[in-house]
């Protein structure tokens, strides 16, 4: 199981339906469901609690209503406090499975522990009495149970790793204006760092590789005057956490925004993928059709197109003694000029913000993190349910762009059911940036008039 969301009241838990689960009758056993289900109302009532507070379940109860076998996917479980009294909390959740049918519902009595008081200490019987101690230790004070102000704490909460840097940087790249504006929401998997802005519908906006939330800088104002955008950092890069142990992966990627959005409370939106976001976008339409309302992929991988010679070549051993003495700026400036075809768009603050997220030791090594984790097999052995995507999508594309040829969005068009293609002439890869204008125009119409 895999706790995916947590907030006020709220849990989500997640897990797949395995044959191992199974019991005489060649089902999914009733005890895994309730064990799911049970997570999530465990720490929806968890995230409830005061300093000084515990819990337990008193009582719980299921009802089963559809079998579950291993064709039935991931299986999903979330859990909410109905009712918090100072003594009892009351919680109740559903188990859906990838279809999103309700294969069970489940409620929880669970009693509210007090803090016991502390012992009382021992006087012996001398002339002198022994004062007690300054703080009495609680019999019973688990440091888990204290409440902290924000967000809950992640599971894989630790120390940020040192980063070292490099004698050739001598002074740190400052923040462009708008990534000072970013706020940071904690997930099961770490901090997303993001951007959010305007009203309306919901419009979740993800970057590629090796770019963050800074390549819809010329976009999110004239979004936000008809959206609700949401911009963020995919875990790894640009400001959300960098740690040595999560896996970057596309299909990892997926599960994280999922969680950023039930952490934030925003479960529909239509969803912008851009290069490998892109990728993660249609993994969210096949896994979570219900959160997606739209689609809308820009010059996004599709099969084994991915990953570019420029990225893949990262997976080299020798690039971990190269990054040790390397300016980014040089290369991600190359990059940015190969994708940009629009005279004037690759500026001095364009590449600073697109090098600065990796521009210490620790940052480059996230960089080779990410580069190396991305496997087209995350989309190519989910080619028969990506073909199955019945959301509405729009599909944009660079004239121009160098690494993705245009050629690739009729591959994606007849790949998927319900889609509108649009190719941008002249724009190169990073289109966003390269022109900002037919892609705000194409996906307000597309959203506005469908």
């Amino acid at each position: 199981m895999r706790l995916t969301a947590v907030s006020d009241g709220s849990a989500t838990f997640e897990m797949p339906a395995k044959s191992d689960f199974y019991n005489p009758n060649n089902v999914v056993h009733g005890g895994a469901i309730s064990s799911l289900a049970d997570s999530a109302m465990g720490i929806a009532v968890f995230s409830t609690l005061s300093p000084g507070e515990g819990f337990t379940t008193a009582e719980l109860h299921v009802n089963f209503l559809r079998p579950v076998t291993a064709e039935s996917g991931v299986l999903r479980s979330t859990g909410r406090v109905m009712h918090r009294g100072q003594q009892v909390a009351v919680a109740e959740a559903e188990v859906l499975d990838q279809q999103n049918q309700v294969i069970a519902r489940a409620s929880s009595t669970n009693l509210i522990l007090q803090r016991r008081p502390a012992a009382q200490p021992f006087s012996p019987p001398a002339q002198q009495p022994v004062e007690p101690p300054l703080m009495p230790v609680p019999a019973f004070a688990p440091p888990t149970m204290a409440r902290p102000v924000g967000p809950p704490p992640s599971p894989l909460e630790r120390a940020p790793t040192p980063t070292v840097s490099p004698p050739l940087t001598t002074e740190l790249i400052s923040a462009a204006p708008l990534a000072r504006t970013k706020r940071k929401i904690r997930t099961f998997a770490g901090d997303i760092a993001y951007l959010r802005k305007g009203q309306g519908p919901a419009l979740v906006l993800l970057h590629g590789i090796p770019s963050s939330s800074y390549l819809w800088r010329d976009m999110i104002d004239p979004l936000s005057a008809t959206f609700d955008v949401l911009a963020p950092d995919l875990l790894g890069y640009g400001d959300s956490d960098k740690r040595l142990d999560a896996d970057l992966s596309i299909a990892a990627q997926a599960r994280y925004v999922v969680a950023f959005m039930e952490s934030i409370g925003v479960h529909q939106a239509a969803v912008v993928g851009h290069d490998i976001g892109g990728g993660v976008a249609q993994l969210m339409a096949v896994d979570e059709p219900q959160r997606v309302a739209r689609l809308i992929l820009i010059d996004s991988v599709v099969d084994n197109n991915w990953p570019v010679n420029d990225i893949a070549r990262l997976k080299e051993p020798v690039w971990d003694q190269i990054m040790v003495n390397i300016d980014l700026r040089n290369g991600l400036r190359k990059g940015l000029e190969a994708g940009l075809v629009t005279e004037g768009r690759v500026t001095d603050e364009l590449v600073d913000e697109w090098t600065r997220p990796f521009q210490d030791l620790g940052g480059r090594r996230a960089y080779l993190r990410a580069a190396r984790a991305l496997n087209n097999r995350d989309l190519t052995s989910r080619s028969k349910h990506i073909e199955e995507i019945a959301t509405p999508t729009l599909i944009l594309w660079g004239a121009n762009d160098k690494f993705l040829e245009s050629r690739w969005a009729d591959t994606l068009k007849h790949k998927l059911g319900d889609t509108t293609v649009e190719i941008i002439d002249p724009g190169g890869h990073f289109l966003p940036l390269d022109r900002p204008d037919a892609v705000t125009e194409a996906i307000t119409r597309f959203l506005t008039t469908r």
